[in-house]
């Protein structure tokens, strides 16, 4: 399929994108800094702040589907990351992309008050669950624990609607679940735990 991976140059991102291409998908890499990003062969890359619709719409035309892994750098960017998934939510929206995969963490699920440095984090994930529910798309998002630059062992724990298990979750299993929950009917409309 024709993919878009939103948050391209990350940690998770980089794997996505490599473990995409190996899958015979057609790769559209959204980042920030193409000049920080060192792509495979043939993954075609757009620069850009996944905030501003024109830039959005530009990497999505085309595409069956997005996967997004964008993440909040620090709280004081707060709602950044929230209002750019709702810019992408929208143009896929427009454009007829249906098919959208999310990550998030664990403070995805549920309400409950979460304190400290990771207080934003929980609100945007929230935001962005929110965002999605209230969408037309056929959404997934996969909420992890901890996510590691451990060696990736290709395999994961899903739970739809709770938490896995795990306490840990390499970035290359997760971006193997991101690629897989695009084949995952049953997964639609879901929050899926992934964990190790």
């Amino acid at each position: 399929m024709n993919l878009t991976v939103f948050g391209a140059a990350g940690r998770t991102g980089r794997q996505i994108v490599a473990q995409a291409v190996g899958r015979g998908h057609e790769v559209m890499a959204f980042v920030r800094d193409a000049g920080a990003f060192d792509p495979p062969p043939a993954v075609r890359v757009v620069q850009g702040d996944a905030r501003d619709t024109a830039a959005v719409e530009g990497a999505l035309r085309g595409a069956d589907a997005a996967i997004s892994v964008l993440a909040l750098m620090s709280a004081d960017a707060e709602p950044e990351y929230s209002d750019a998934t709702r810019t992408i939510v929208r143009a896929a929206e427009r454009l007829g992309v249906r098919r959208v995969v999310v990550a998030a963490n664990n403070h995805a699920f549920g309400d409950a008050a979460v304190t400290g440095e990771f207080a934003a984090h929980a609100r945007e994930h929230r935001r962005n669950r929110e965002t999605l529910r209230a969408s037309s798309l056929d959404w997934t998002i996969g909420a992890a624990p901890w996510v590691t630059d451990d060696p990736a062992t290709g395999r994961y724990e899903a739970v739809l609607d709770a938490k896995a298990p795990g306490r840990r979750l390499p970035t290359g299993d997760l971006a193997t679940f991101a690629l897989d929950a695009l084949q995952r009917d049953a997964w639609i409309g879901h929050l899926v735990g992934v964990s190790s």
